[in-house]
């Protein structure tokens, strides 16, 4: 991957554990750090593919490996643009290892009436 790909900023936020006196409950998100990333929006048919319906926008974003990149999960969200996006998976992409992270993401689209 070069790195003139990578044209996006995006921002990664984490919510971490909070004991409200009763059990522990995720606390509000904050922000652990921004990254330049390259970002490809999943096709229509890819989704028909996987039998998937409704109102949502799948992503995908690819950032450089680095110590932050590799513990994003599914716990974490993406901010870009104005919208927010749900990490559903990661995976190393790229000729040699730790080259790549390969970021997936769900959205729902504004709905506007």
């Amino acid at each position: 991957m070069k790195k003139g790909e990578l044209n996006r900023r995006i921002e990664f936020w984490r919510s971490g554990s909070v004991n409200d006196g009763l059990a522990t409950v995720p606390g509000n998100p904050v922000s652990i750090g921004k990254r330049w990333a390259k970002k490809v929006d999943v096709s229509d048919g890819e989704r028909m593919r996987a039998n998937q319906q409704g109102q949502s926008l799948d992503t995908r974003f690819v950032v450089l490996s680095d110590a932050l990149t590799r513990t994003i999960s599914g716990k974490d969200k993406i901010t870009w643009g104005g919208a927010t996006y749900d990490v559903v998976g990661t995976k190393e992409v790229g000729d040699r290892r730790n080259d790549a992270i390969e970021i997936t993401t769900t959205s729902q689209p504004d709905i506007r009436s």
